[in-house]
């Protein structure tokens, strides 16, 4: 497999708007079904996917030290994340508190875009099925903020979308 390298001059820096997250979940009303998205970190200053990496390390009789990584359990929290007018998740997030309807917290999709790597039309993307989103508190001292966390899910397909609006097309990765 080919590595694709970044579509940024040389030096340049890849800015931070240049990795996105967006949530994906369905909605019903009466008999239809459709698909929401929206994409996060309105307002939010400082948001980094950490990986969180299970490693064992071990040193042999003879002084080497090994290690294996075991598995990453990757999470992004975005603090703030305000309670704004428009936001669609933050309502979705608000009605399943309300209800304490824990188990609809774990139905997400989310993608991960590096609009860094690929090119107009096709950006690099990871999809994400089965995450969970949780809220970690509410309230505030002048707006209501209601900082939340996702718990990527591990299980992965690679792809491409074709643009960075809502109704953006996925298309996967042909695997051999």
């Amino acid at each position: 497999m080919a590595v694709k390298q970044f579509n940024l001059n040389n030096g340049q820096r890849a800015e931070r708007k240049l990795l996105v997250t967006v949530a994906e979940w369905t909605e019903t009303v009466g008999t239809t079904t459709t698909k929401v998205r929206e994409i996060l970190g309105t307002r939010t200053e400082d948001s980094s996917i950490e990986y969180n990496s299970d490693i064992e390390t071990t040193t042999d009789i003879l002084g080497n030290n090994y290690t294996d990584l075991n598995k990453t359990q990757p999470q992004q929290t975005f603090d703030p994340y305000l309670v704004l007018g428009g936001s669609k998740l933050g309502a979705l997030l608000n009605d399943i508190r309300r209800r304490n309807a824990l188990s609809e917290l774990s139905q997400f999709t989310m993608y991960i875009i590096t609009l860094f790597t690929g090119e107009a039309g096709a950006y690099d993307t990871e999809k994400h099925t089965d995450c969970t989103i949780t809220y970690d508190s509410i309230g505030g001292d002048t707006n209501v903020n209601f900082p939340i966390t996702v718990y990527f899910s591990n299980k992965i397909t690679t792809g491409t979308i074709d643009s960075m609006t809502e109704n953006f097309v996925f298309t996967p990765d042909v695997t051999i």
